[in-house]
């Protein structure tokens, strides 16, 4: 296996650990591309690394106590695919809802672009549809 895609597959499990686990909001200085391109936003997110320090705020507001889980982590050439599982408890306004101190599970992938170790693109796709159910926003 090419040796870059392994290292990139590194940064993003210590990228992600810092930044949700330990609430390192500097790990973003230290893995994340200033310019870096967020493909499909959070609504109100800024571009950019500043992209990454709203949603940070918004993750760690609304669940203070979220945690994620790995559950794969694949690269090839220069993108590396990250699957988690996220867990914490609703505790401030998420997406216009009220904190209701439910406890929610849910998955999110992330594709990443690296150029020289550091992130430059970035795919979301979260489940928000589970997340909005299990805090009472929505019914099916």
């Amino acid at each position: 296996m090419d040796n870059q895609v392994e290292k990139n597959k590194a940064i993003c499990k210590v990228f992600f650990d810092e930044l949700f686990n330990q609430k390192n909001i500097d790990a973003i200085d230290k893995f994340v591309d200033s310019s870096v391109t967020i493909q499909n936003p959070f609504p109100g997110q800024r571009s950019g690394a500043d992209g990454y320090r709203d949603i940070s705020q918004i993750y760690n507001l609304a669940f203070p106590d979220l945690k994620i889980s790995f559950n794969n982590i694949i690269g090839d050439g220069d993108k590396v695919t990250c699957h988690f599982t996220l867990e914490g408890t609703h505790k401030d306004v998420f997406m216009n809802v009220p904190a209701t101190g439910i406890k929610v599970k849910y998955d999110l992938v992330y594709i990443l672009k690296f150029s020289n170790e550091k992130i430059t693109g970035h795919w979301s796709l979260e489940d928000s549809l589970s997340v909005l159910q299990q805090i009472g926003a929505v019914s099916i």
